[in-house]
């Protein structure tokens, strides 16, 4: 495939008539596209990132981010614009480097009936040799050794796959390899991710690096408006208030400590749940309710407390309706 289109830079939110180059839709890798969904993207971090896809010099992209902030979801969403296939795949502390590469699977001839083994590719394999962009998430709760073995691929240098009787599959012009992880490979001081790992310097050093943090108020409410329109922008606003709080003291910075966050990923789920709620007439009180399955029922009875109080407070006379209707409620 090759950058035969241009895709408008307001495809990204943006008043601009500049153009990026972009794959033309209807290729023959089309499924591996990810689906467009609306995204708020990020002046700082899509200018540096698509510069990085465009010309990687050899360096793979490591997004370090906060639980919900939107590090995987940039990728897919910035690659499904450009139409360039954008495989994502889960890491974890027990994955292997086959998990990646591919395996040796027994197989039956059709017309012998006798039983072989077929070297199918793994979805790290896939992306190099088609031109895929690899997004490994929870990169940093890789065993450390695994991430050692995937060096050459890491510095753009071809990958030889021992399973396959040492096949060398050299990565196509357009494969991209992308990590994404809640610390930056220096393992979790604060104790909040504990299954991340303490990451190889050498491989760290494979990497450009950005930061992901969460929106900004306005952009976190123009997000959850623009996902649920019937949501007036007045309750966006206090929920955004009320995970601002919540953040505030889950960094230890408001005297309190919380070890729970809300993500934007959560305040969407407690915006999603509220709207149902409201719209079937299924809950006395919605926006209680909706928090409750959102975030507070996986949370220890202080915790959930506390943050009851801040929503409490935010919300007022709308968080618990008093004469037993949500028909006061603006939506």
């Amino acid at each position: 495939m090759k950058f035969n289109a241009k895709v408008s830079m307001s495809e990204f939110g943006f008043a601009s008539s500049a153009q990026a180059p972009a794959f033309e839709a209807g290729h023959e890798f089309m499924q591996y596209v990810a689906p467009k969904k609306d995204y708020f993207f990020r002046q700082e971090l899509l200018r540096p990132l698509m510069n990085w896809l465009y010309t990687p010099c050899g360096d793979s992209a490591l997004l370090v981010g906060p639980t919900g902030s939107g590090k995987s979801s940039l990728v897919e969403q910035l690659t499904a614009r450009l139409n360039w296939p954008c495989l994502t795949v889960s890491a974890h502390s027990r994955m292997e480097m086959p998990e990646l590469t591919g395996y040796n699977l027994p197989v039956t001839d059709p017309v012998s009936g006798d039983l072989n083994t077929k070297f199918v590719d793994g979805p790290l394999t896939r992306a190099m040799r088609h031109g895929f962009v690899f997004v490994l998430d929870e990169y940093d709760t890789l065993d450390p050794a695994v991430t050692v073995g995937l060096h050459a691929v890491l510095e753009g240098r071809p990958l030889v796959i021992a399973e396959n009787g040492g096949e060398v599959v050299p990565p196509h012009p357009n494969f991209r390899f992308v990590a994404c992880g809640n610390t930056a490979g220096q393992s979790d001081d604060h104790g909040h991710y504990t299954a991340t790992l303490q990451q190889n310097l050498a491989s760290l050093d494979r990497f450009r690096v950005w930061e992901v943090p969460y929106l900004t108020a306005e952009h976190e409410v123009r997000t959850i408006v623009s996902a649920l329109p019937q949501l007036p922008p007045e309750l966006a606003e206090k929920m955004v208030v009320v995970a601002n709080s919540v953040r505030f003291q889950h960094q230890g910075l408001g005297g309190d400590y919380l070890s729970v966050t809300l993500s934007t990923r959560t305040v969407l789920r407690w915006a999603r749940i509220a709207c149902g709620y409201t719209q079937l007439g299924a809950s006395q009180n919605p926006i209680q309710d909706a928090l409750n399955e959102s975030l507070l029922n996986r949370c220890d009875k202080v915790q959930k407390l506390a943050i009851t109080k801040i929503a409490q407070s935010v919300f007022g006379g709308h968080w618990k309706i008093q004469n037993g209707s949500s028909d006061d409620l603006p939506f």
